[in-house]
């Protein structure tokens, strides 16, 4: 099926490294890795603190205070308030160790492939070959030839004819799996 919007051009995308941290950041947040990881915090933390608070108040099951309850509270709070930003530093530092991210790419999505030009090299993946597409609204659309890579589309960059809506429906045309972060 042709669709009018296509082909398509989004010349110079570069993502820049705060849009780079804003973006992964936002995955992270939603990665069900991540919001176990908050859930079993949040619980130990609930746990520390009730100790410390029946020790405070002489509840004990022995009447004693340890001070390794209060330690371990305030470990865990540390943690979880830094946690974020850590995350934060490390997207940083890889995107700025990522020679290839930071080299602007121009794309042109056809009705078969998303093609990519750039100093580094020409690629061309058929839309059948995605794993998957991200989109990160308002302005980003990843789209994951592996599972551990992506293209990162700015869809700001595309010609106002073509819409997001035009490029889902490229996408669900070819199969490929979409989600929303």
């Amino acid at each position: 099926m042709l669709h009018p919007a296509f082909p398509a051009k989004a010349p110079g995308v570069l993502i820049s490294a705060d849009e780079y941290v804003a973006v992964n950041l936002r995955l992270w947040w939603r990665a069900p890795a991540t919001r176990r990881n908050h859930w079993l915090l949040g619980v130990a933390l609930v746990l520390l603190a009730a100790s410390v608070v029946a020790q405070l108040l002489g509840r004990a099951p022995d009447g004693s205070f340890a001070w390794s309850s209060p330690v371990l509270l305030a470990v865990g709070l540390a943690y979880g308030a830094a946690r974020p930003l850590l995350v934060m530093r490390l997207l940083r530092r890889t995107y700025l160790g990522s020679a290839a991210m930071q080299v602007p790419i121009d794309y042109e999505l056809t009705e078969a492939a998303l093609c990519g030009h750039s100093k580094l090299g020409h690629f061309e993946v058929p839309w059948t070959s995605l794993r998957r597409a991200v989109w990160v609204r308002p302005s980003w659309l990843l789209l994951y030839p592996a599972e551990a890579a992506c293209y990162y589309l700015d869809l700001r960059c595309l010609p106002a004819a073509t819409t997001p809506a035009a490029v889902a429906a490229l996408l669900t045309e070819h199969r490929v799996p979409q989600a929303e972060a």
